[in-house]
């Protein structure tokens, strides 16, 4: 699967934008300084936002100076290293949000020939480490305080990403990494993966910037393309593999509490990561967005209502993992579902339930 690709176009007749993120510092300025370090070639920008400095915040600052840069006559790419908790799709979105107002409001007339530059953002690249990827995703070693948000985080830039360097790769043996590789290639099916050693290409050949490459990206997450019915994927061999669960009926919100606490990897396998829409019986205005990192889950709204024609009937999650148990994943989250009792008693009697989870904003 590949996103749309320009037709023409040149370095000299565009300005773009590399973003780069990542867990690890060593990492992100490793890959900066390589993609940087061709004569004549990108130059890196600094030193935009704060550690205070919001995502959408930042993203419009970027489109901004970007075209600043395109208006003073600069062509070719800029290279932003984004900070260690940064998410590089809010960011991105905000930045074509920018860009395509800008765009619409100097659109040239139809005789006119001059359209200016082609600006926008060319490459997200995401620095990852085996290291971490494997103890936060694959839970190997001992867990540290701040592990929930850093494996939401690892995930995020994984599966917002065009290009992913993986680091330490000469510390794991070659299964391990093949095996890592395989499973990122499930989170975000569109990304190039490669080693630092092929960061210089990466700034030196530069791809055409494609048309809302951040809406793009953002519509071919793995777990979005698994939840769409008329995405087909090849069987997957070996251990990795991804379980698409639905179910029409909500959940009994009490039972689903207990459930989440018994999908341990020694009753369902490994859930590296698993991400969908669900309904609760006594929220019955609001669709729930379940999201899981690691060891962590997040239970949020979101932001689709019941009425939405985008809202899914009931439920329907993507499992992405190692050795998956899937009949125990089924049973364990039928269980939460409303029996037909509970069905036939209706709202009334839903919105008395116990509900453990926190409020939805």
């Amino acid at each position: 699967m590949t996103l749309e690709q320009p037709t023409s176009q040149t370095a000299a007749s565009s300005l773009g934008m590399t973003l780069v993120s990542g867990l690890e510092t060593s990492g992100r300025q490793l890959v900066t300084a390589l993609m940087c370090g061709e004569p004549g070639g990108a130059t890196p920008a600094a030193d935009y936002g704060s550690e205070h400095t919001g995502a959408l915040e930042l993203g419009i600052e970027l489109a901004e100076e970007l075209l600043r840069q395109a208006s003073d006559g600069r062509r070719g790419n800029t290279i932003v290293e984004l900070s260690a908790d940064a998410d590089p799709q809010s960011i991105g979105l905000a930045m074509e949000h920018v860009l395509a107002e800008r765009r619409d409001a100097m659109a040239p007339a139809p005789a006119d020939d001059d359209a200016g530059p082609v600006v926008g953002p060319r490459e997200f690249v995401t620095v990852a480490s085996i290291t971490d990827t494997r103890r936060l995703l694959f839970q190997e070693g001992a867990a540290l305080p701040d592990d929930a948000d850093a494996s939401a985080t690892l995930v995020g830039q994984l599966e917002f990403a065009t290009v992913i360097v993986l680091t330490a790769t000469d510390a794991h043996p070659a299964g391990v990494v093949s095996e890592t590789c395989a499973l990122i290639q499930q989170l975000n099916p569109t990304a190039a993966i490669t080693t630092p050693a092929a960061a210089t290409d990466l700034g030196r050949r530069l791809r055409p910037i494609r048309p809302r490459l951040a809406h793009q990206l953002a519509s071919t997450v793995g777990w979005m393309l698994r939840l769409d019915e008329r995405t087909h994927f090849p069987p997957t061999r070996g251990p990795l593999d991804c379980h698409v669960y639905s179910e029409p009926r909500p959940f009994h919100p009490e039972r689903l509490a207990t459930t989440l606490a018994g999908l341990t990897p020694n009753r369902v396998g490994l859930i590296a990561r698993s991400r969908g829409l669900f309904r609760l019986a006594n929220r019955t205005n609001h669709v729930g967005d379940w999201s899981s990192t690691g060891s962590s889950i997040q239970l949020d709204a979101s932001g689709l209502a019941t009425s939405d024609p985008d809202a899914p009937v009931g439920t329907t999650i993507a499992f992405f993992g190692k050795n998956l148990h899937t009949d125990a994943i089924n049973a364990a989250l039928r269980g939460c579902a409303l029996t037909d009792d509970e069905l036939i008693a209706g709202p009334s009697t839903w919105h008395g339930y116990a509900d453990p989870f926190p409020g939805w904003e």
